[in-house]
């Protein structure tokens, strides 16, 4: 049976877990508030019935409170994040979001306080005409400002979680969208209802001017304390800059580039920072990637053992006992060290956003399509009918793999490598994949008949196609001179396929394809197709395969599995 799900990336720790739950808790409410906020381009009543129903779905009482015990706890996670910082330096994205994150309060709390405060303190009725008439005109710029801070923060924060996740770029472009036109429905929505609610003399406050100014001075208390709290996450850091000026030194030797001098204390990744040593990390030093993995050459004894969250990842890409993630390792000690990825080179921005440069594991579906018997089909030809013969097979073989949904993986000679399932699930790519080889078949009769004059006898081709979890990255070339490697599979999978290929010139067939692929497409073959156990090399065991010949390759001759 093929394997549909590939393995999560790493989870992070226990605290990165509950700040990540908060974050995705607080982000829904915001996508459901701006929602809201959106059926203002509609009318006033249309912003209070959609409130309603908010309030019916997630409760009145309980949501409200489960909100604020998520943004407490988000907040006080990441200020602890911040204050455990040994250096600023940081990728721009995720300065972008700490500096983004520290300017919600200021107009956050006001917020909270004149709504859902003069609920709790006086007993208001928090409608919108309450809400539109408190922010508008004086606060309307701020509050405006709010919406796109928040929403920006949060998009920062979701794309670099998701960005690992593998099916995260098939849909990254339609989420890409929601992205811009939810916040500019939002703005314009709750603007046009304010502007009309002004225009037509309706506008109301459910508090005095007494209860008002109490709120008012609240705020102020209140963005007086948080502010004080994150002066004071901010001053330890300086504390903690100042004090290391006073520490004895460690050296920290990078493998074939430099020495550079450390306090004990920040991780590996934040002295390569410091220092601006080129050090990859795609989750930010979180632990839920590898991308930080680093060959411990001299040291190894005076670091800490790994954490729970470390060990997962480490275990999860079968790392040898000197390997570890720079962001979890605090050298206290002169130590040698490699950096596994990206190492000796600065990575650029499109490197950065390119999952497969880093391998990516997943269900995939491979297929090895070959010619038969063309080194003796070549003798006595001249090199460029040799080429031209080449070049109009393998065309028409490229085009149609396209055209099924297909990647063609290699070109080696007479022989292409194609991968199916990559941009979509393993049941539709295997499907592609079986399409294909009819789509091949007849590809091959024209290719055959354009070169009937050019050929003593018709080419034949056998092809194997199997399916299963395989690792996805791109080999060589970085695309830094300009030219990048294509994408290409790793693993059991394509060992499988190619010996497939071969038993299907053993066979006498057009194709041999694994019972697991057929399984995974959904189908069962027909009766007339004999299932056969055949022996792979370097495998303990048999697989069961299906072969085709040019009889049997519609994919009607396959059911439905019931």
């Amino acid at each position: 049976m093929v394997e549909n799900k590939a393995s999560a990336p790493g989870k992070g720790s226990l605290l990165q877990q509950t700040r990540l739950v908060c974050g995705l808790t607080l982000f829904t409410f915001v996508f459901f508030h701006f929602l809201n906020h959106a059926l203002g381009n509609i009318s006033l009543s249309a912003m209070n019935w959609g409130q309603d129903i908010r309030y019916v779905v997630s409760g009145k009482r309980l949501f409200p409170w489960i909100f604020y015990t998520a943004m407490i706890l988000h907040s006080g996670l990441g200020l602890w994040k911040l204050a455990q910082r040994r250096t600023l330096k940081m990728p721009v994205w995720e300065a972008t979001q700490i500096i983004l994150a520290l300017l919600i309060p200021y107009v956050l709390i006001k917020h909270i306080f004149v709504t859902r405060g003069a609920g709790e303190l006086y007993g208001s009725n928090i409608s919108y005409q309450h809400e539109l008439t408190a922010l508008w005109p004086n606060d309307a710029l701020w509050q405006s400002a709010l919406l796109i801070v928040v929403w920006s923060h949060g998009c920062i924060g979701l794309h670099y979680w998701l960005r690992i996740k593998r099916w995260y770029r098939r849909v990254q472009t339609p989420l890409l969208g929601v992205a811009i036109t939810l916040p500019l429905l939002a703005l314009t929505g709750w603007i046009s209802a304010a502007r009309r609610l002004e225009l037509s003399g309706n506008q109301k406050l459910n508090v005095t001017a007494e209860q008002k100014s109490n709120l008012l001075e609240i705020v102020s208390q209140v963005q007086l304390g948080v502010y004080a709290l994150i002066a004071l996450v901010l001053l330890t850091l300086v504390t903690k800059y100042a004090l290391g000026m006073f520490q004895q030194r460690i050296s920290v030797t990078y493998l074939d580039q430099k020495t550079v001098k450390s306090v004990p204390g920040p991780t590996l990744l934040e002295i390569s920072r410091m220092k601006g040593v080129p050090h990859m990390s795609i989750c930010g030093g979180r632990a839920r990637c590898s991308t930080c993995r680093t060959l411990i050459l001299s040291g190894e004894a005076s670091l800490s053992g790994p954490s729970k969250t470390e060990a997962q990842v480490l275990k999860r890409i079968g790392a040898s006992a000197n390997v570890r993630l720079a962001c979890q390792i605090r050298p206290m000690t002169d130590i040698v060290v490699r950096p596994l990825m990206g190492h000796g080179k600065k990575m650029q921005a499109p490197g950065l956003s390119d999952r497969y440069r880093w391998g990516v594991e997943q269900p995939v579906v491979v297929m090895f399509i070959d010619l038969r018997g063309f080194t003796s089909l070549s003798e006595g030809k001249l090199p460029f009918d040799i080429v031209f013969i080449l070049n109009r097979y393998v065309d028409g073989v490229v085009k149609t793999v396209n055209r099924n949904n297909g990647m063609v993986d290699k070109i080696m000679g007479d022989g292409v490598m194609a991968l199916f399932a990559v941009e979509s699930d393993m049941s539709s790519g295997a499907r592609d994949a079986l399409a294909c080889i009819q789509a091949v078949s007849k590809e091959l009769e024209k290719v055959n008949e354009d070169l009937a004059a050019h050929l003593a006898a018709p080419l034949r081709i056998a092809i194997g196609l199997h399916g299963g979890t395989a690792i996805l990255g791109r080999i060589g070339l970085d695309g830094q001179s300009g030219v990048a490697s294509g994408l290409t599979a790793l693993g059991d999978v394509v060992n499988v396929a190619s010996r497939l290929e071969g038993v299907a010139k053993e066979e006498n067939v057009l194709a041999a394809v694994s019972m697991d692929l057929i399984t995974a497409a959904g189908i069962t073959p027909a009766q007339n197709l004999t299932e056969r156990s055949v022996a792979i090399r370097g495998r303990s065991g048999p697989i069961s395969v299906i072969c085709l010949d040019e009889t049997a390759i519609v994919l009607a001759d396959f059911k439905p599995a019931s």
